[in-house]
């Protein structure tokens, strides 16, 4: 599907920051954005592909850090997201439109875009075009120190050397764009990029479906040795937890099932911000759970919203 881009509606974008127009103090290089930004400071840091995802001739905006900006924002959180997308990108009006979400932009030609074919009895998912990776130098200096980072590669845009430069308190990951790649006709396949078989220091919580990969069992393990906190999502089955050598299973939430697009990424978000806030692991896990099932029950984010106001959350949140 071809959406022509329409000139009257991008001029009421609130236009994103580009990255990579000021050097680092540092001595690293990195290119960065004047830290005079006169935004507030965020809340959270979300760093990873939006992709445009092609379903039943249909498009939609997709992605790990789109999910969860939006997320944040029904949590009240104020985010700055850091992607790579076209200028004017019409998928991203609603991301724009939001003023909990600043956007950090690094132009790009084409935006990461996926096939999605929900026909058979599994997904059937293919790559048709892939944004430029994301490094140092495309986060400003003076988000790095964010509380709370959560990134989302979807592509392996995102590496060791992005993750490093984090100075986040809590680095939360979602590995899925770590563990595939695609093959010469575009269609996703398991693969393991080198930050799964080496994952990057730093990260505190890392999240991973049974679905990324056919290793996942032995991967989690592996995540599991060097990383504080790791979980496998398991659907309806509910969710397995590694942290500090004890293993706990947390069952899934009661949901009547209607888009399970992006449950993982919430459970992944929310797990680690339970974590941050000082929940311990297993009600950290069954929080996230409970986010993961009232997203599935609608298409977007469902009904997370009901989550967001729950007894539960707001004793951990404060509000």
């Amino acid at each position: 599907m071809h959406v022509a881009l329409d000139l009257a509606v991008l001029t009421r974008y609130r236009k994103p920051r580009i990255c990579g127009n000021k050097k680092a103090p540092s001595g690293k290089g990195a290119a960065v954005i004047a830290t005079s930004d006169p935004r507030p400071a965020p809340d959270i840091l979300i760093v990873g592909h939006v992709t445009r995802d092609l379903v039943r001739g249909e498009e939609r905006l997709g992605g790990a850090a789109a999910f969860a900006a939006r997320a944040a924002v029904i949590f009240g959180m104020r985010s700055a997201l850091v992607t790579a997308a076209p200028e004017g990108m019409p998928l991203l009006k609603p991301l724009y439109d939001e003023p909990l979400i600043d956007i950090y932009l690094k132009p790009a030609p084409l935006p990461t875009t996926f096939t999605l074919d929900y026909s058979g009895k599994t997904r059937k998912i293919g790559l048709v075009a892939r944004a430029p990776s994301l490094t140092p130098a495309d986060i400003p200096v003076h988000l790095r120190q964010t509380p709370v980072a959560y990134v989302g590669p979807v592509a392996g845009e995102c590496d060791a050397e992005l993750i490093s430069s984090l100075e986040a308190q809590h680095v939360i990951v979602g590995a899925q764009g770590w563990l595939r790649g695609a093959a010469q006709d575009g269609t996703v396949v398991p693969a393991l990029t080198l930050d799964a078989v080496a994952p990057p220091h730093g990260i505190f919580a890392l999240t991973l479906s049974e679905l990324d990969h056919p290793d996942v069992e032995s991967l989690a393990k592996s995540f599991a040795e060097s990383i504080p906190v790791v979980a496998v999502t398991r659907g309806a089955r509910g969710a397995t937890l590694f942290a500090e050598g004890t293993t706990y299973e947390v069952p899934a939430s009661p949901a009547i099932e209607s888009d399970p697009t992006g449950a993982g990424d919430i459970f992944g978000l929310v797990l680690g911000l339970a974590l941050h806030h000082g929940v311990p692991v297993f009600d950290a896990g069954r929080l996230a759970s409970q986010a993961a099932a009232r997203v599935v029950e609608g298409p977007g984010m469902g009904r997370l919203a009901v989550f967001a106001q729950s007894r539960d959350w707001r004793a951990v949140v404060g509000s």
